[in-house]
């Protein structure tokens, strides 16, 4: 494995998760005449999880034994909510971002009835910062870095994120991810060839495809390295040309699938970091996304490096050289 460190560009965030038992459909009043809407639930359980993409990924970096760098900006209760002690026992990786006392971290508040019906209020809070840091200032010696994960984050510090990874010379994923309706055509026309690999979810990819007007063939034709995961279909992974249908891992049991493609992108970044080839690569965060979804949340699970040759022999019939 080269030691030089994986760069995590996205969100850190707090989850706020409610379970409401009844029936949120019963509880809303609307006025069309007026334009009024109001909506009011009583939560019975709520429970505080350590969220955000750079976040996950940092944490499955961490189980894998790599060096990395989150960084994105951060508010007073990064501290005072524990996040920021909780990265500090996360084995050689780093929490390298601004941390903003006269704001708050990025808070996702979710509330679940009985049906699976949802509630979900963002709250960006510092993150809305980020285009404060500057990576070139931050990082004057960039081959520290061999690769970037460019994850949803604030869409503007993004794409200056991007430019200065391209004069850096780090290659970087481009996961545009839930930000993606934030950017233009002409951004992502910018943003994609630039790229190393761009990855998403079917969903999310579409909505590429939609901005830009563009058949999957001609978004190839911009960047020919592309990942789109299919949840447990796997993932469909296309690179220089060929395309690799990268099954998804067995886990011994299935809880909670919140953070599993954090997980994958974690395996992914840890396997082209190390030098493994692309398709073992995916095959790798195939593995890693499968010991997410063992355990309630995405940064519960817990794995060694021998428990990932295991998943990787018994599920792909090869071993795993890093």
């Amino acid at each position: 494995m080269d030691n030089r460190k994986i760069l995590v560009l996205g969100s850190i965030a707090y989850d706020f998760i409610m379970s409401f038992s009844g029936d949120m459909n019963q509880t809303i009043s609307m006025d069309p005449i007026n334009h009024l809407f109001n909506l009011a639930v009583m939560p019975e359980t709520k429970e505080k999880l350590f969220g955000g993409t750079a976040g996950n990924i940092g944490y499955n970096l961490s189980l894998l034994g790599a060096h990395a760098a989150l960084v994105t900006s951060v508010g007073k209760d990064f501290i005072d909510l524990g996040y920021k002690d909780r990265i500090e026992y996360f084995p050689n990786v780093n929490f390298e971002g601004e941390i903003h006392p006269d704001s708050y971290s990025a808070t996702c508040y979710i509330v679940n009835d009985y049906a699976k019906n949802q509630l979900i209020i963002f709250h960006r809070g510092a993150m809305n910062r980020g285009t404060s840091i500057n990576l070139k200032e931050k990082y004057p010696e960039p081959n520290t870095f061999k690769i970037a994960s460019l994850s949803p984050d604030y869409s503007p510090a993004m794409i200056k994120w991007a430019h200065e990874l391209v004069d850096m010379k780090i290659p970087y994923i481009f996961d545009p991810g839930q930000v993606t309706p934030e950017f233009s055509r002409e951004s992502l026309l910018d943003l994609i060839p630039k790229s190393y690999l761009l990855i998403g979810n079917e969903y999310e990819i579409n909505m590429i495809l939609k901005i830009m007007n563009y058949t999957l063939k001609e978004l190839l034709s911009l960047n020919s390295n592309l990942i789109i995961t299919q949840g447990a279909k796997g993932s469909e992974c296309h690179y220089q040309g060929n395309i690799y249908q990268i099954p998804s891992c067995r886990p011994e049991k299935i809880m909670d699938p919140t953070g599993a493609g954090d997980g994958f992108r974690a395996g992914l970044l840890f396997g082209l970091a190390g030098g493994l080839l692309f398709e073992n690569a995916c095959k790798l965060g195939s593995v890693v996304g499968s010991f997410v979804v063992e355990s309630l949340g995405p940064q519960s699970q817990q794995f060694t490096i021998t428990d990932i040759h295991q998943r990787f022999q018994k599920n792909f019939h090869q071993s795993l050289i890093l």
